[in-house]
């Protein structure tokens, strides 16, 4: 009885990966474009550790970082408004503490990250801790009013806890 189970199971989920997948294929998309979906879907959890391995002198980028580019993360911090809302905001700084503000001395760019929220979305504006979900982006700094080395197109923020 388990066996049987077990192979229902198994063909009630192989049809159901397979009807998504020819969908997709349907659609149009390439393998590769179903690949970059699936990894952009997936969230990876890092510190402000690994951002500030960037070496902001000589701009050398570690290989852990270089890995993240383009990822999908979920990283704590505070925000700093760019805006004069203060219920929600679309665009900000993204600090590891809040004594790191944007006044003398700035913190350096290696603990700075730019985000513009995604397309009709919004972050609460908090003065504690959250969480911030969203892609990340490495950036090259030429010509950039803000000196940020990190930015990220935002999905969400969530209260830090």
């Amino acid at each position: 009885m388990r066996f049987s189970f077990k192979i229902i199971l198994f063909v009630l989920f192989g049809i159901a990966g397979g009807g998504v997948a020819v969908y997709l294929i349907s659609r149009g998309d390439s393998v590769e474009q179903i690949n970059t979906q699936y990894n952009n879907s997936r969230v990876t959890e890092i510190d402000w550790n690994l951002l500030q391995q960037l070496d902001v002198t000589t701009g050398l980028i570690p290989k852990d970082l270089k890995v993240i580019n383009g990822a999908m993360i979920k990283i704590p911090g505070f925000i700093i408004p760019l805006e004069d809302n203060q219920d929600f905001v679309d665009e900000f700084l993204f600090v590891p503490s809040p004594m790191a503000c944007i006044h003398v001395p700035p913190p350096p760019p290696n603990q700075i990250i730019h985000v513009k929220m995604a397309s009709g979305k919004k972050a609460k504006m908090s003065y504690g801790p959250v969480w911030l979900t969203g892609k990340f982006i490495l950036l090259e700094n030429s010509g950039k009013k803000i000196k940020a080395s990190f930015e990220m197109l935002g999905s969400q923020t969530l209260p830090y806890m």
